[in-house]
């Protein structure tokens, strides 16, 4: 009988519904007996795949409200992963945005890492000087600055490294000096794929699409004030604390009696498909790590614009499967969307490219590197 190590698994928290909280559902269907270790979870955001009797929270748990203010309480996360005792476990995989790569191990267990991101709150200034106001970034400078000491020196307690993308894999050694596998997330390619029978109604409305969750960082204004210009339709998928300020800026830059811009909001999973299905294609203003929505529209068969710093650059062929702009600005993006239009586009080379982020691929590169990494101390 071949040896079974003892696993556990880690993550950040429960507090919001994303793609690393569906990724890390898989991760914990591949691994179906190890505890879960997290900070705090509001149990409505709980994916339904992961029982709730695996979950281990911090102390945080019990302080009130925290899932509802848990932004503020981000001096007490080092704190709460710290304070877990990990003692009886071979091998402890943590999947991480922010600080859950941050747990006290023994020597002879293994810590495995999986990064979808380092923590951009506290290494992209830009997005500090976009968020935060003057004053605020004068108060918190203390606090970040020891919160970026705290955060470089705790990443030299993981083992190994596994980033989701190239681009996560530089920033890793840029940023903790530490060298990374990459294992890319992946898209639902069974469930996205190209219809047999498209939605006509939706299809005759001819738009570009944007599918995203709707916070200032993610340059949505850019797309909404593009489009505007070029008389183009534009359905935006997702909610958002920005969403209020972007509706307004939509309806100021369109002409009333011309619907050229729609916010559809929250939708189901069947919807987001058909969605994605029948439009002219996707739109990514933003740099991401990854991005799983511009693989899920490839998968449907539709080619993407995309700002090509970032994730874009690794699942978006420049010319092939998408125009990839290089500057984050109204100018670049209109360009972008001028070339698009000019092209006829392949569904099949769009699928193709997709199904190189199968759910399959995924989990073999996971076990894989587990299995290779879980031996290295014993």
């Amino acid at each position: 009988m071949s040896y079974q190590p003892k696993v556990a698994l880690v993550h950040d928290d429960f507090s919001q519904q994303g793609g690393a909280e569906s990724l890390f559902a898989t991760i914990a269907a591949l691994y179906p007996k190890a505890p879960i270790y997290t900070s705090l979870v509001n149990w409505q955001k709980l994916p339904s795949s992961i029982e709730k009797s695996r979950i281990r929270t911090s102390f945080m748990q019990k302080i009130p409200f925290a899932t509802r203010f848990y932004k503020l309480l981000l001096p007490l996360y080092p704190l709460a992963f710290e304070s877990f005792n990990f003692d009886k476990f071979d091998v402890v995989i943590s999947s991480t945005t922010r600080f859950a790569k941050s747990i006290i191990t023994r020597p002879n267990t293994i810590h495995i890492a999986y990064l979808n991101s380092a923590p951009r709150f506290l290494w992209n200034r830009d997005l500090q000087n976009e968020y935060l106001s003057p004053i605020a970034r004068f108060l918190l400078t203390p606090l970040f600055a020891w919160l970026r000491r705290w955060d470089k020196a705790s990443s030299a307690r993981v083992d190994f490294y596994i980033a989701n993308s190239q681009n996560v894999k530089n920033k890793i050694k840029e940023i903790y000096g530490r060298e990374s596998e990459i294992v890319y997330p992946y898209a639902n390619t069974d469930f996205f794929k190209i219809p047999k029978i498209h939605n006509w109604g939706l299809k005759s409305r001819n738009y570009f699409l944007i599918v995203s969750r709707l916070v200032k960082w993610k340059k949505i204004d850019l797309a909404i004030e593009a489009v505007r210009e070029l008389g183009a339709n534009l359905i935006i998928v997702g909610d958002g604390p920005d969403k209020k300020r972007l509706e307004n800026l939509a309806v100021s830059r369109q002409p009333s009696s011309v619907n050229q811009i729609t916010f559809a909001g929250k939708v189901t999973i069947e919807e987001l498909r058909s969605y994605y299905q029948n439009c002219v294609g996707l739109i990514v203003t933003q740099e991401e790590d990854f991005g799983i929505a511009q693989v899920e529209a490839q998968a449907c068969g539709k080619a993407v614009i995309a700002y090509q710093k970032g994730g874009s650059a690794e699942t978006v062929i420049d010319g092939k499967t998408g125009i990839l702009f290089k500057t984050q600005n109204k100018e670049s993006l209109k360009d972008a969307i001028v070339r698009f239009s000019k092209v006829k586009w392949g569904s099949a080379a769009a699928r193709n490219n997709s199904l190189r982020f199968s759910k399959a691929a995924f989990t073999k590169g996971l076990k894989g590197c587990v299995t290779n990494h879980g031996r290295s101390k014993r």
